[in-house]
């Protein structure tokens, strides 16, 4: 692929060496050629005529076949035409046309190496160079889009003001540049400041009514996933180690945070958008994880001395949160299971891939430890089940 790739761009890009000479009449006089690097060395770009190994073109008839092939979503045969009208026509006024179709030529490889980071940067271009064309703003607003896939995240915020500082903003715009500079901030760890641009944006989702039920457009789900991002953190700085003078209160108020940011989770994953799906989808599966782990780091009580009771109190808080790994390993099937439906093959779909095989491993290896003891899982089991009814009685009113 990548050798049919290099005798494509070849055909766009060389220009025979022979066509300076013939258009300087064979003398040294006269202001040189531009020229462009390429895979075969320098390019020579004649302001009248384009010469390939397939022929002659011109740049209205470069610019014919450009558009023809983004039309028909032949996105390489497009993004390489356009990125040569931008060496051939430096300062024309089609360049902002150059920069945004190429942009979403390079947008529409997708998952190829690099593609994504031409589109961000033709966009970016074409909004820094020309910020009173009709394209610009919907050029910042793409770059957002693939600033949060990339996880930019400083350049996220960035672009965020931008849009939000435009006049000719819209409230699906002013939505996009709210979510962008929350998802920054709180990736960034300032979930706080994140807050007020959170609520601002969903204000706006509600009020103009803007999210369908059953798919959520991507100005939403940025929003929505901020938000689970937000709540996420809080909740994860709830620790267990050292153990907090009120367990319970604690383990209460982490779960309600936890339960906060599914549910913002839950909301993104319907996003027409799948990358954000994936996102989401990893992220539940994920906060089970953590809470899993934070738990298991509570420390053993000082009076448990013996090897036996050791034994007792790790097979008791394995056995008992276990169920916080299954919730998880859950999601995440279910979070693959929607990848493979929608073909998403993003980095958020290997750290699932990742994350699964993580917490297979942790049931297996704890599973493996206990059969070790001398007591079965059954046996801690059915002492969990009495303890937990003696706490019932205990909690239930007496009958007078």
């Amino acid at each position: 692929m990548e050798r049919s790739a290099s005798r494509l761009a070849a055909a766009f890009l060389l220009v025979l060496a022979s066509v300076a000479a013939t258009a300087c009449g064979g003398s040294n006089s006269g202001p040189p050629p531009q020229t462009a690097a390429s895979g075969h060395g320098k390019v020579f770009v004649v302001p009248t005529a384009i010469i390939t190994p397939n022929g002659t073109t011109t740049v209205p008839e470069l610019q014919q076949k450009a558009d023809a092939a983004f039309i028909a979503q032949k996105w390489k045969e497009a993004a390489d035409a356009y990125e040569l009208l931008l060496k051939a026509d430096p300062s024309g006024t089609s360049v902002p046309t150059y920069l945004f179709n190429g942009a979403m030529a390079h947008e529409g490889l997708g998952d190829q190496p690099g593609e994504r980071q031409k589109a961000r940067d033709r966009y970016r271009e074409l909004a820094a160079r020309f910020p009173e064309s009709a394209n610009a703003r919907l050029a910042l607003v793409r770059a957002a889009t693939l600033h949060a896939y990339l996880e930019e995240w400083p350049a996220l915020a960035e672009i965020g003001d931008q849009i939000l500082a435009r006049k000719d903003i819209d409230d699906v715009d002013r939505m996009v540049g709210l979510g962008a500079r929350a998802l920054a901030k709180v990736e960034q760890g300032n979930d706080a400041g994140a807050r007020r641009d959170i609520l601002d944006g969903i204000e706006i989702s509600d009020r103009t009514h803007y999210s369908a039920p059953e798919v959520l457009p991507v100005a939403a789900a940025q929003l929505r996933f901020a938000y689970g991002e937000m709540k996420r953190i809080q909740s994860e700085r709830i620790k267990f180690n050292p153990l907090p003078s009120d367990f319970l209160a604690a383990l209460e108020e982490r779960s309600v945070l936890l339960l906060a940011a599914q549910e913002q989770y839950g909301i993104a994953v319907r996003s027409v958008d799948p990358h954000w799906a994936a996102m989401a989808g990893y992220r539940v599966g994920m906060l089970y994880r953590a809470l899993h782990h934070d738990l298991m780091l509570i420390p053993m009580p000082d009076a448990m001395k013996t090897d036996r009771q050791k034994q007792m109190f790790f097979a008791f808080m394995h056995v008992r949160y276990r169920v916080l790994l299954e919730k998880g390993l859950r999601q995440l099937d279910e979070t693959l299971k929607f990848d493979d439906r929608v073909n998403e093959s993003s980095t958020w779909r290997k750290r699932s891939e990742e994350a699964k095989k993580e917490i297979e491993m942790a049931i297996a290896d704890e599973k493996a430890q206990i059969a070790k003891f001398p007591f079965t899982e059954a046996d801690i089991q059915r002492t969990l089940d009495d303890l937990s009814k003696d706490v019932a009685r205990k909690k239930a009113p007496k009958a007078r």
